[in-house]
C-alpha cells in the first residue's frame, strides 16, 4: 500500500477511490515541485474513501445537485440541524449579519428561514457559495460525530485505507476530523505526520461533537504522531473560525491563497506549504 493516505470532505457521494486519487497525486506533485524546486513524479496516494456513505440514506436525487441549485439539498433539514448551523455560524458572523433578511427566497421556499438568513449573510462576506458550502460542512460534520452507525461506517473504510506502512496522513474538510478520529481510535500506529487541509476544526460546533474533544490537545500533542501541519486559507469558509492552534498547541499553521477557489482540495494540495509537509516527514520524496 502507499505510504500516504488522502482522507476527503464533502459533497463527494457521487465520486469514488479512483477518482480522487486521479486528482489529489498530480495536485500533490505539484506541491512537491514547488517545494523541491524541480521537476517530481506524481507520488502515490491511497484514498480513503466514504462519500458513498452519506448518499446511501438519501435518493440519487437528494444526492446530486439539481438543477435549482444547492439550496435544495437542505430542504429535509431537521429542527436540530438548523439550530447546530445557525449556532456554528453565530462563531464566525455577527449577531446582525446573522439576523438580516437573505436577500431572496425565491427558488428555495422549503429552505428553513434561519438557514437562508446564514447563507446570505456568508455569501455577503466570503463571496458567492459560500454560504452553501458551509451549511453542507456543518451538516455533514454533524452527521459524521452524531449518528453512531455512519461514524462507525466511516471509520471502518478508513481504517482499511491504513495500514502500518503509512506515515503521512492527508485530511481535507471533514475529512480532517475524520483523520484525528481515526488517530484517536488507533494508538499503536504511529504516523510520522498528520496534514489538515480546510479544516473546520477550530469550530466549537465541531471538536465540542468529538467522543474526546481533548485528544491532542496537552503539550505532546496527538500520540503517535511527530508532526501535525494545518494549511488553511483565511478565506476559506470552512476554516474561517481560525487557527487550530488555538486549542492544539503543537499544531504547525500555515496559511495560503487558494484564490477564487479557496476550499478546493486540489489548491491546498498543490501549494509549497503542503508539499513541504510531505518533504519533511517523507524525505526520498525530494528526489535529492
Amino acid at each position: 500500500m502507499a505510504v500516504i493516505v488522502g482522507v476527503h470532505g464533502i459533497a463527494q457521494e457521487q465520486g469514488g477511490r479512483h477518482q480522487l486519487a486521479a486528482a489529489w497525486s498530480p495536485a500533490l506533485a505539484d506541491g512537491l515541485e514547488r517545494a523541491c524546486g524541480h521537476k517530481m513524479i506524481e507520488p502515490p496516494v491511497e484514498m480513503a474513501f466514504y462519500g458513498d456513505l452519506f448518499g446511501a440514506a438519501a435518493s440519487e436525487t437528494k444526492s446530486a445537485p439539481s438543477p435549482a441549485g444547492p439550496g435544495s439539498l437542505f430542504e429535509d433539514m431537521s429542527d436540530d440541524e438548523v439550530t447546530a448551523v445557525v449556532d456554528a455560524a453565530g462563531e464566525i458572523l455577527t449577531v446582525d449579519e446573522l439576523t438580516a433578511a437573505p436577500e431572496s427566497k425565491a427558488g428555495f421556499p422549503r429552505v428553513p428561514e434561519p438557514v437562508l438568513r446564514v447563507v446570505a449573510a456568508m455569501d455577503r462576506r466570503f463571496g458567492a457559495r459560500a454560504g452553501w458550502l458551509f451549511v453542507g460542512e456543518m451538516r455533514q460534520a454533524r452527521r459524521y460525530l452524531t449518528d453512531p452507525a455512519v461514524k462507525q461506517a466511516v471509520d471502518e473504510r478508513v481504517a482499511a485505507a491504513v495500514d502500518h506502512e503509512v506515515r503521512l496522513l492527508l485530511g481535507h474538510s471533514l475529512g480532517s476530523v475524520v483523520a484525528l478520529e481515526y488517530l484517536r481510535q488507533s494508538p499503536g500506529h504511529r504516523v510520522d505526520t498528520l496534514v489538515t487541509l480546510g479544516s473546520p476544526l477550530a469550530l466549537r460546533a465541531v471538536w465540542s461533537l468529538l467522543p474526546d474533544s481533548s485528544f491532542g490537545t496537552g503539550p505532546g500533542g496527538l500520540a503517535g504522531v511527530r508532526r501535525w501541519v494545518n494549511v488553511r486559507d483565511p478565506r476559506d469558509p470552512v476554516a474561517l473560525a481560525g487557527r487550530l492552534s488555538g486549542r492544539w498547541p503543537s499544531v504547525h499553521e500555515e496559511e495560503v491563497d487558494n484564490g477564487r477557489e479557496p476550499h478546493a482540495a486540489t489548491r491546498y494540495l498543490g501549494k509549497k506549504a503542503t508539499g513541504q509537509a510531505l518533504v519533511d516527514a517523507l524525505p526520498g520524496l525530494s528526489g535529492a
